[in-house]
């Protein structure tokens, strides 16, 4: 009986922080197995002298520091997405097509099977097995994410 009453309590929020919640700490538990991993440094140690070789040897050679080539990376990062601004602005704006409202939401019905979030059998739909299978599975949970995008 108490847990009928906490299926019934649950609105689509809770559920979405209840995924996240779970997402966020598998995820920090991952991070905190990496960290364990890695090599611990203590105070006076130093940063170890490497030799590098090829590419990283020539890249080296003009960034010796660390922050050197981080810097470089993101502005090379920042160029691109400026290239790429210049061009879609010069190659001009095409035209959207108009859709129908209706017919998107009828297609996401169709392929996730999951119905639109304005509908009545939303509700319907939140108290099924389905959705609670759905939220369990990593797969499904997924491909309805991508569906949504």
């Amino acid at each position: 009986q108490h847990g009928s009453k906490t299926q019934q309590q649950r609105t689509p929020a809770t559920m979405v922080l209840s995924v996240a919640s779970t997402v966020a700490r598998r995820r920090l538990a991952m991070l905190a197995k990496q960290s364990q991993q890695q090599q611990k440094r203590f105070m006076g140690g130093g940063a170890s002298t490497q030799e590098w070789e090829g590419v990283d040897k020539i890249v080296r050679g003009y960034f010796p520091q660390d922050h050197q080539l981080a810097l470089a990376i993101m502005g090379g990062y920042v160029a691109l997405y400026g290239i790429y601004k210049i061009s879609s602005a010069i190659g001009g704006k095409k035209e959207p097509e108009a859709a129908p409202a209706v017919a998107a939401s009828t297609s996401d019905v169709a392929t996730s099977g999951i119905p639109s979030i304005d509908s009545p059998e939303f509700d319907k739909y939140l108290e099924t097995d389905a959705f609670y299978k759905m939220l369990d599975s990593d797969e499904q949970l997924g491909k309805v994410l991508a569906d949504m995008k």
